[in-house]
């Protein structure tokens, strides 16, 4: 029977488990309150909803980290 080879995206343990990094995802109503927050702080300008979500996400994502 022939070697498959593994993936060089996942680094494998010696038992050959692989080590999966924990994922940080905020929740969705945890964003969109805080781009609603940074919508208003700005003066709600309009055609502005990817930008202000997008900062939101970010700013959470940096939260959980430092606090991780």
């Amino acid at each position: 029977m022939p070697r498959q080879a593994k993936p060089l995206h996942e680094p494998t343990e010696g038992n050959g488990l692989r080590r999966v990094p924990a994922t940080i995802s905020p929740d969705h109503a945890d964003i969109a309150r805080l781009g609603y927050r940074h919508w208003l702080e700005r003066g709600c300008p309009i055609g502005s909803l990817e930008e202000d979500w997008s900062w939101a996400e970010q700013d959470l994502l940096n939260e959980q980290t430092r606090t991780a």
